[in-house]
């Protein structure tokens, strides 16, 4: 598994600073103004994302754990009302280590039964309902609800089951080559056996000699309320490299790769993760 993680990353590192086809290579002002896009949480796109990791040395087994989001985005613009309501579904698809408390994806729940493998499955999915103000500021902002539903396939993949709260969403830009976007969310079950924040900071450097090239800090950190002082957060820190692509025609093609370290983690969570997406952009 680790050679597997290895060599994914060197092949999507090649990918990412080279370019896929001559009507990528002529259209680099287009593929620049994607990654924006792609890198803005508020942008008004049509596109189908991804954000997945694969945890080492996680349960009690230390072994490998993974989690996979599918998270597709369907904005709808109200010129004349000011806003953009953006609605975004997050589908997480995750194989956990027996003993493992972290899902990958953004939860940090209960520690998963003991046993000999890992339990694949469907976690539980959310709903997120953005209304996004427009502005001719350099920031922007959007709020709204996200409901959890309790699609799990497994009681041990279960997360927030049935359930509510709220997100919000800043986003700007620090300079003309580093943007900055940050999201803020809360959810609670039904039943008041979940109750868990995130904080995703995601910072992106851009270069101009190289039209959709970038590198960042994009991962996410979470606190379990209900858990005991010490196991509450999960806090990663790395950097990701990543590369859009523009394919023509309004379509788009993203994919960024890198290592993140646990500074702060709950027993049985990952001490190390390679996080990696692939994004695609829709006229």
């Amino acid at each position: 598994m680790r050679m597997f993680v290895l060599s994914l990353s060197l092949l999507v590192a090649i990918l990412a600073f080279t370019t896929i086809s001559p009507a990528a290579e002529k259209s680099g002002g287009g593929a620049a103004e994607m990654a924006r896009k792609l890198q803005d949480p508020l942008a008004n796109i049509k596109a189908v994302m991804t954000d997945n990791a694969i945890g080492f040395n996680t349960g009690a087994s230390e072994g490998t754990s993974s989690g996979f989001q599918i998270q597709p985005i369907y904005a709808i613009d109200f010129p004349d009302k000011g806003f953009t309501f953006l609605p975004r579904g997050i589908i997480p698809v995750v194989g956990i280590e027996p003993g493992s408390r972290t899902r990958l994806t953004g939860e940090n729940g209960n520690p998963t039964p003991p046993g000999d493998k890992n339990v694949w499955g469907i976690g539980d999915s959310v709903g997120q309902f953005f209304f996004v103000p427009k502005t001719e500021k350099n920031w922007k902002w959007g709020v709204g609800p996200q409901i959890s539903f309790a699609t799990h396939t497994d009681s041990a993949l279960r997360g927030s089951d049935w359930g509510a709260g709220a997100a919000g969403v800043i986003v700007g830009n620090l300079t003309p080559d580093i943007s900055f976007a940050g999201i803020l969310g809360q959810m609670w079950s039904f039943d008041g056996k979940f109750s868990t924040a995130i904080i995703q900071p995601m910072l992106f450097y851009n270069f101009n000699s190289i039209p959709g090239a970038y590198v960042a800090y994009n991962a996410v950190s979470s606190v379990n309320w209900l858990a005991e002082s010490g196991d509450k957060w999960t806090v990663p820190l790395g950097f990701s490299i990543g590369r859009t692509f523009d394919i023509g025609g309004g379509h788009g093609f993203d994919a960024m790769i890198g290592p993140y370290y646990n500074v702060a983690r709950p027993d049985g969570a990952a001490d190390w993760q390679m996080r990696f997406g692939l994004n695609w952009m829709f006229p």
